[in-house]
């Protein structure tokens, strides 16, 4: 799951960018037409096909070897394996070690009660943590079904294989019937619907919490440093 988590963050990354590159006027109104503009569609379309490659690759098909969402469902997928995770939230907060409580004045007996509650403080919150596990991973897994059943995710995988991974007349989901095909925005569609599912299954399965929030504040930072900056002078 964190090598899910490292691989997502790129994609992230790359999001922030396109959205300067593909999606926004700072490079795009500084190029007139040109023979330079033929150039800077190239850079566009490369920069927006390899989102869509690292995207899909994180919502391609469920293997042992596969670093990506599916595979991640399919092994946590189980109502023992569920339970495990939920028995360790729970073990963690249990086994909270509990230091010295000063009272005043210093009283043994008084510091030994309140030890004893800070304990079944922590047991009951491990408790309601535990319970909280089972619920968002049961609801991680159907979102991510949800996901994989979608259209968004048919018809960004269908562009992947047909014209990025291969190159194909036509693809296995198109023997099956017609595809719609993607649109600009779909990719960012499909990648809103994967945070909360892989937030909740770090947290749960890795057992500690990660902000893609701060993430993206962060590449978004970095990006607009970057193309805010730029001056394109067009040679011809």
């Amino acid at each position: 799951m964190e090598r899910v988590l490292d691989r997502f963050l790129y994609v992230l990354e790359l999001h922030a960018n396109n959205s300067f590159v593909i999606y926004s006027p700072a490079l795009a109104k500084q190029i007139p037409t040109s023979y330079a503009a033929h150039a800077f569609k190239v850079f566009q379309s490369g920069m927006h096909q390899i989102e869509i490659v690292r995207l899909c690759a994180l919502w391609d098909g469920a293997e042992l070897p596969k670093e990506n969402i599916p595979t991640v469902i399919d092994l946590i997928d189980d109502a023992a394996v569920i339970q495990i995770l939920a028995d360790e939230t729970r073990a963690h907060w249990a086994d909270q070690p509990v230091g010295h409580i000063p009272t005043e004045p210093p009283d043994a007996e008084l510091e030994e009660l309140a030890k004893q509650a800070l304990k079944q403080s922590n047991i009951q919150f491990g408790n309601q943590q535990a319970a909280l596990a089972v619920s968002e991973l049961s609801s991680s897994i159907n979102c991510a079904r949800d996901v994989l059943a979608s259209e968004t995710l048919n018809k960004v995988m269908n562009l992947r294989d047909k014209h990025l991974a291969h190159s194909l007349e036509e693809t296995r989901r198109e023997k099956n019937g017609p595809i719609a095909p993607m649109q600009y925005g779909d990719e960012t569609q499909l990648l809103n619907s994967s945070i909360p599912i892989i937030e909740k299954l770090f947290n749960w399965v890795n057992g500690k919490d990660f902000s893609i929030k701060n993430s993206q504040q962060i590449d978004h930072d970095n990006a607009q440093a970057l193309w805010n900056g730029c001056t394109i002078k067009v040679l011809r």
